[in-house]
C-alpha cells in the first residue's frame, strides 16, 4: 500500500469519525429540557389538536414527568379527551360558546383558560416576537416553549408550507433547535420526540426551523417549580414570582369572544 493511499484512507476515516461525533453531539441539546412527548392522534375522536397535546407535554413536565417517566399512550389519549369533552365541550370553560373547535384548533386564551382553571397553573401567555435570544433565555431557565409553525407536515420535517401547527421547543443552541412534535402517531415516537433541526437553511436540506416559525409562541408558567430538574437547578432559576413578572417581549393580544367571569 502506498504512503499516499494510506494517508488518504486515514483522512477519510478521521473525517467520518468527526462527522459521526458531530451528529452524536447534535442528538441532545446542551440545555435539553426532558419534556415528555405525546401524540395528538386520538382514535375515534375528531377533536385532537396539536395545541392541546403540546400543552399536556408542558403540564406534565411541570408535574415532574419526563421522557422516561411519562403517561402511557393510552393515558395521554384519555387526558386529551378529558380536556376536550369535560372542559371545553361541556361548557366548563369560562366561555359562553365553544369558540374554535370547528376551526381546527384552539385560540391562545383557551389554552390560557385550560392552564389556569383546569390545571391550576399560573398562566399561558401568548407572544409574537421572532427573537431567538428570547427563546434561548427561556430554555436556559428550564422553561419549555410552545412554538407555532407553518409547514408541509410532520412527515417532511420542518419544510416551509401552509399547514399551521404547534409543537414544543425543548432545546436550542446557536445553530439548531430540538423539538417535541405531537403530529406523529404514538408508534412513531422516535420520529417526533427530541428531533433536531437546523435553524437556518442548509445546502441540500429543505427542512429548517427559521422558515417555518411564525414568531408566535406560548409560555406556560406553573405556580411552583415541581420538576426535579428545576429543583436541582434552582440556583439558576428565578423565583416563580419573578418569572411571572418578567419583561416579556411585545405580544399581540386578540380580542376574545364573550367570556363568563370565572369565580
Amino acid at each position: 500500500m502506498s504512503k499516499k493511499y494510506f494517508l488518504s484512507i486515514c483522512c477519510l476515516l478521521l473525517f467520518g469519525s468527526l462527522t459521526i461525533r458531530a451528529q452524536v453531539q447534535k442528538s441532545v441539546a446542551p440545555n435539553d429540557i426532558p419534556v415528555p412527548w405525546y401524540s395528538q392522534k386520538i382514535s375515534g375522536c375528531p377533536y385532537a389538536h396539536c395545541s392541546l397535546a403540546s400543552s399536556l407535554m408542558v403540564f406534565d413536565y411541570y408535574k415532574g414527568m419526563s421522557g422516561d417517566n411519562r403517561r402511557s399512550d393510552a393515558e395521554a389519549e384519555a387526558k386529551l379527551v378529558e380536556y376536550q369533552k369535560n372542559y371545553f365541550l361541556k361548557k366548563r370553560a369560562p366561555f359562553k360558546r365553544r369558540t374554535s373547535i370547528a376551526q381546527g384548533g384552539y385560540y391562545y386564551f383557551e389554552i390560557d383558560s385550560l392552564t389556569r382553571y383546569y390545571e391550576h397553573m399560573e398562566s399561558a401567555d401568548f407572544y409574537m416576537n421572532k427573537d431567538y435570544k428570547v427563546l434561548r433565555d427561556y430554555i436556559d431557565r428550564g422553561i419549555p416553549v410552545l412554538i407555532n409553525v407553518r409547514y408541509r407536515g410532520s412527515t417532511r420535517g420542518l419544510v416551509p408550507g401552509s399547514h399551521g401547527h404547534w409543537m414544543v421547543l425543548r432545546g436550542i443552541d446557536d445553530t439548531h433547535v430540538w423539538i417535541n412534535d405531537p403530529g406523529r402517531s404514538a408508534d412513531m415516537r422516535d420520529k417526533a420526540e427530541n428531533i433536531c433541526y437546523p435553524i437556518k437553511k442548509e445546502r441540500g436540506n429543505p427542512s429548517y426551523f427559521d422558515g417555518c416559525w411564525t414568531g408566535k409562541y406560548i409560555v406556560i408558567t406553573p405556580k411552583e417549580w415541581e420538576h426535579p430538574m428545576l429543583a436541582q437547578n434552582a440556583g439558576n432559576l428565578p423565583p416563580i414570582d419573578e418569572v411571572t413578572e418578567m419583561q416579556h417581549p411585545v405580544y399581540l393580544r386578540m380580542t376574545p369572544p364573550d367570556i363568563i367571569n370565572q369565580q
